[in-house]
């Protein structure tokens, strides 16, 4: 599907409007032409091009309506309108294919035939039908470039005409020489295809009216939002169509922990990779987490995140007791200036939301740690301790699992140096072994250099 410029709605908007000018010089041309000659075959035309002419009316304000950007009382915008209008299209096109019906077969029934074959009104005929093929595809053409359904509809329309049109013009010219009985059969010819053509607009447009989704798209949003990454799962689409464009919603499941930030780039990606799938389609997205009964840590970590003051909670450890009980322990950080009375405050409310969440939970223990603060004074003095800096990598290179050491930085706070070490492993090792070794680089340097307060050490490949 290709996105429609907006170029082409306003050309849409022109078209019509001069269709809808055409359109009743036509009607003008024929009442005239059809009194003049007595012709009741060209006013008959005359009546079905006054249908025609409302037919066009509504397509032009159809199509211009269609252009108004939404507001509040139209807040998905206001392309249905060219979805009536081609379904009141389909209907008096129906009505038109009846009445030519019942005329044909009349006349048909009877015998008679009121048509004059009078030069100026073959003349006439034959210049409607010119007219009616040149407005036909026209009207197709930029309906199709606009994603017109108004358009598109009186496109359809037109070809009618030209129908119509060639039947009576043909009907004047076989009658003109003695087969009276050929206006009549063209007329029924002319009504069925009329008929059928109006059926399949008025059954198309109704769809889209009733919210029918159109064919294929909504499994191809489903495809596409289920490859990006970090959506577990697509609970539910619905794609319609509103005029040129389609409105859908989607609801996709991801990590209950997933941070703020986070979920907005998921939902960011989700829409960037829907725009190149279904570049007509506004999607509503919305981001639900993913609640797994098996994954305990998880549910634990999400329901500390409903409560504002907990910044950070690490070192969660669920133990299952012989009994099938749940023994829950881990850290909790809270701001350094909070008291111990609020802070004990927020431990039994999280052990409240841990106990909802989790009911088999016999024990909760809650370790709570002051917040570090967002920005610290510190001096890079790696340079000025290299003596410090070598034993460092000394020791890190002496562990039997270390490959070699990445690199050593000293910061001093307030006094009192940290040392920041990378050690490099084999990349096949588990995270369980690369936590290990840096716990025990960190003991190591600490007994080798006690100047070094504090040490952090990471493991990469």
């Amino acid at each position: 599907m290709a996105v429609v410029d907006s170029q082409w709605r306003r050309r849409a908007q022109l078209v019509a409007g001069v269709s809808l000018g055409v359109g009743a010089a036509l009607v003008v041309a024929k009442l005239w032409v059809g009194f003049a000659s007595g012709s009741l075959g060209v006013l008959s035309e005359a009546a079905h091009s006054a249908l025609d002419l409302a037919a066009s009316a509504f397509a032009f304000l159809a199509v211009r309506t269609a252009l108004k950007p939404p507001d509040r009382e139209h807040p998905y915008g206001h392309g249905r309108t060219e979805n009536l209008a081609a379904f009141g299209e389909g209907l008096l096109l129906l009505v038109t294919a009846a009445g030519i019906l019942y005329e044909g077969l009349t006349r048909l029934v009877s015998g008679s035939t009121p048509v004059r074959a009078t030069s100026y009104a073959l003349a006439l005929m034959a210049a409607s039908l010119i007219i009616e093929v040149v407005r036909a595809f026209g009207l197709r053409v930029i309906g199709r470039a606009a994603l017109s359904q108004a358009l598109e509809a009186e496109s359809q329309n037109r070809f009618a005409d030209v129908l119509s049109s060639a039947a009576v013009l043909l009907g004047l010219i076989v009658v003109g020489l003695g087969y009276r009985w050929a206006d009549a059969v063209a007329a029924i010819l002319v009504a069925l295809v009329v008929a059928y053509a109006a059926s399949r607009l008025t059954w198309r447009s109704g769809d889209i009216l009733i919210d029918r989704a159109p064919a294929g798209a909504e499994d191809e949003l489903r495809r596409t939002l289920d490859g990006v990454r970090g959506v577990k799962q697509v609970r539910s689409v619905r794609i319609r169509r509103s005029g040129p464009r389609l409105l859908g919603d989607a609801t996709v499941a991801t990590r209950r922990t997933l941070p703020v930030e986070a979920a907005e780039r998921l939902s960011d990606e989700a829409r960037r990779a829907v725009a190149e799938a279904l570049p007509d389609l506004e999607l509503t997205l919305v981001v639900q987490g993913d609640v797994r009964s098996d994954a305990l840590v998880e549910r634990v970590h999400a329901a500390a995140a409903l409560h504002s003051r907990i910044r950070d909670l690490h070192n969660v450890t669920v133990e299952r007791e012989d009994d099938g009980s749940l023994h829950l322990t881990m850290h909790a950080k809270l701001p350094g200036s909070m008291s111990l009375d609020e802070a004990a405050a927020v431990s039994a409310e999280l052990e409240q939301r841990l106990r909802a969440e989790l009911p088999n939970v016999s024990r909760v223990d809650v370790h709570l740690e002051p917040l570090e603060p967002d920005v610290i004074s510190g001096a890079d003095v790696t340079s000025a301790r290299r003596e410090l800096v070598e034993r460092v990598r000394q020791v890190v290179e002496r562990h039997p699992d270390v490959l070699r050491c990445g690199d050593v930085e000293l910061s001093e706070r307030d006094g009192r140096i940290f040392a920041h070490v990378v050690a490099e492993m084999h990349g096949d090792s588990s995270l369980e072994e690369a936590h290990r070794v840096e716990t025990e680089i960190e003991k190591q340097i600490r007994d080798s250099a006690p100047e070094i307060a504090e040490v952090v050490a990471r493991a990469t490949p």
